[in-house]
């Protein structure tokens, strides 16, 4: 989907990305990307020296009461982003896109430390997705955004 970087946060399995059989598997090809792979200890080192840092969540958390806060859609936020750089001409931005733990999402602290929290559209009365499908869906926007097309184009 064009990202080249992955950076892991407090990873269960601190040995995912030593060659694992079974990450090399899930990766499907992506074995440059799993080799450059960075594992931090906070997400504060993990986003440092980042221009911009864009959350992924929920508005609507079935284990917690969630801070109000204002969720944009991926593809609204991304075309709003791309107008305001290239009206700036401010091309090399270094932008994070953060995911949260596959069983509880983002924490408050961790949806603070972003500049924007992006929430996929889906049903208010279940609004999560796994970890999986909110990765994708994310990078297919984000590469849509940047003038991709589809594969079969």
């Amino acid at each position: 989907m064009g990202f080249a970087h992955m950076t892991l946060v407090s990873p269960r399995d601190t040995k995912v990305l030593l060659d694992c059989k079974k990450t090399k598997h899930r990766a499907s090809g992506a074995d440059d990307v799993l080799k450059q792979a960075n594992i931090y200890t906070s997400l504060d080192d993990a986003i440092e020296g980042c221009d911009l840092v864009c959350g992924t969540g929920m508005p609507i958390d079935m284990h917690r009461k969630r801070k109000h806060r204002r969720y944009v859609e991926p593809r609204i936020y991304f075309e709003m982003l791309l107008n305001n750089i290239r009206e700036k001409q401010e091309m090399n931005l270094d932008i994070a896109f953060v995911f949260g733990c596959e069983t509880t999402g983002m924490s408050e602290m961790e949806m603070n430390r972003c500049h924007v929290m992006l929430g996929i559209p889906s049903n208010p009365m279940f609004g999560s997705l796994n970890l999986a499908n909110a990765v994708q869906i994310i990078a297919y926007d984000w590469r849509i955004a940047l003038g991709g097309t589809a594969s079969y184009d």
